[in-house]
């Protein structure tokens, strides 16, 4: 049985005005728990950060991490940066939108869209252990605000120029996304937090539709509210807790810490009791 973990923190980008502040503390910090508590090995875990964690090297580092896992094998995958909205390109709907994760050389025309996520991690060989953690915004929020670098708190969400263009020339920016990396209806996702639904993976987001994730400055340095919670629940707890207990003591920590966003936890509900990050 083999562990290997994929972390993705990107505090720079090469857009103007896009910058974070807390996401290569997020791999760090959960890199040492994971060693700490779940018996991976420095070996285990790739990380990539900053201007190295282009649009090429996370594809080629997601492709690597279902590949090469195999059935016993306990992966995860985590991304921490900013989430965003573009056209659907398929124009299957057409007022649909794809969500996408932003890598540090972001391109707007040749996005990293959550159909290619979708489309790779279902390739998963049958009996690996797949959690995926989403340190990042795919809410409908939109703001053009560029906040100073000393900001509390920033929203992991870049707007697309498409979303911009239409908010500036007084029109609605398009209200249905179409989400592929989720299994779950929106209708689900409105009702309750923790949602049973068809998926090779353990998928953790960072909040509700409705809501954004920070990067916030918390105990005295930046992290993202998400993983800080996680990692911080995963300390208390010495690393003995479910996967539903971790979203229950991550959310509390949240709470606690008054940041109104919610952790989402979707995957098969025999999943949830599972130990976390084992075979």
């Amino acid at each position: 049985m083999a562990k290997r973990a994929l972390l993705i923190g990107i505090n720079k980008y090469q857009a103007a005005g896009a910058d974070l502040r807390g996401c290569v503390n997020d791999v760090k910090d959960l890199s040492k728990a994971l060693i700490e508590f779940h018996g991976f090995r420095k070996g285990d875990i790739t990380m990539l950060t900053d201007l190295a964690a282009t649009k090429k090297a996370m594809e080629a580092g997601i492709r690597s991490l279902v590949r090469d896992s195999k059935k016993g094998d306990v992966a995860l995958l985590h991304f921490s940066g900013h989430g965003s909205h573009v056209p659907d390109d398929n124009r299957d709907e057409s007022d649909g939108r794809d969500e996408i994760l932003c890598p540090a050389d972001l391109d707007w025309d040749d996005p990293l869209r959550d159909d290619w996520l979708r489309n790779t991690i279902d390739g998963l060989r049958a009996g690996v252990n797949l959690t995926v953690i989403m340190d990042c915004c795919h809410s409908g929020t939109n703001t053009r605000a560029v906040l100073p670098p000393d900001a509390p708190v920033k929203e992991r969400y870049l707007p697309s120029p498409s979303t911009l263009k239409a908010v500036e020339s007084g029109r609605s920016a398009p209200k249905k996304v179409r989400s592929e990396l989720r299994g779950s209806p929106r209708a689900a996702r409105k009702a309750r937090d923790i949602v049973a639904a068809d998926l090779p993976e353990v998928l953790i987001t960072g909040c509700r539709d409705t809501q954004t994730s920070a990067d916030a400055f918390i105990n005295g340095r930046f992290n993202g509210a998400l993983t800080f919670a996680l990692v911080e629940a995963i300390r208390k707890r010495r690393g003995r807790l479910t996967y539903r207990e971790l979203h229950d003591h991550a959310a509390g920590v949240l709470k606690t810490r008054k940041f109104e966003q919610v952790p989402q936890l979707e995957g098969r509900k025999d999943r949830f009791a599972e130990p976390l990050f084992s075979a």
